[in-house]
């Protein structure tokens, strides 16, 4: 196998450009970074991926599990200046974009203007763990670096769609609860009888006021001495209980 020994190929330079949502708009393509998230993703999701990159150390440890995808390997030094993270463990994965749509679960999360990119990776990781569709309105870009190492493989483990109107969602058959400061203590809920939908607002300002006018019901998590919770913190906790807690 050929190494990669200049900044001028054109993997590298393609790498680099991915880095930037213009450019992941334009190409269709995103990447993710370190072994175990690309492992993931190549079981997931194996014809969105459409690049394996590794270091030469990488390369001559596991390169044998990516036989069946196109490979480039770079010199360990290079690929050291192309990644975004230290612990990518030298592989990375460049991926097509999947088409945004339509919740298809019976249960799904709503992300109003989550700005965060920990915040919205960690939320898509708890929706496929707790079997949440989901979807982005506003939000930090999903597929940017910062977001994927967050949310690990979950990007293509579960249906993602993007801007879609509450207005919609509802139309659908959906039930719209809203996570808010006010609403009713979720560990008293009564369990939703059908499809439904929670919302989560932006880390500042909570759920923007239109979307709290078309909610249904608005859920709140009681707490001692502080004024809020992480928004993935909450989202996590609301989807769980409302999964699987005592009520349902």
């Amino acid at each position: 196998m050929e190494i990669v020994t200049s900044q001028s190929n054109a993997t590298v330079k393609r790498l680099g450009r991915l880095k930037l949502k213009k450019y992941r708009d334009q190409s269709g393509e995103f990447f993710t970074e370190g072994y175990k998230n690309v492992l993931d993703t190549c079981a997931a999701a194996p014809e969105l991926v459409r690049l394996i990159v590794l270091s030469e150390s990488a390369y001559k440890k596991t390169g044998e599990r990516f036989v069946d995808f196109d490979t480039v390997v770079l010199s360990d030094t290079l690929f050291d200046k192309v990644c975004e993270t230290k612990n990518s463990q030298g592989v990375l994965s460049v991926n097509a974009l999947p088409r945004s749509v339509f919740p298809r679960s019976e249960r799904c999360i709503l992300l109003d203007r989550v700005r965060d990119p920990g915040n919205v990776g960690t939320i898509l990781r708890t929706a496929v763990a707790c079997g949440y569709d989901v979807v982005v309105n506003n939000c930090a870009d999903i597929y940017s670096p910062k977001v994927t190492r967050s949310a690990m493989s979950a990007v293509l483990k579960c249906n993602i769609g993007v801007d879609i109107s509450v207005e919609e969602i509802k139309k659908a058959g959906y039930e719209i609860i809203a996570a808010d400061m006010g609403g009713e203590n979720v560990f008293k809920f009564e369990s939703p009888r059908g499809k439904y939908c929670v919302i989560v607002g932006n880390e500042a300002d909570g759920v923007s006021d239109g979307i709290l006018r078309c909610a249904d019901r608005t859920a709140s998590i009681p707490q001692n001495n502080m004024e809020s919770l992480n928004a993935a913190v909450a989202a996590g906790i609301i989807m769980f209980t409302l999964r699987y807690g005592a009520n349902n």
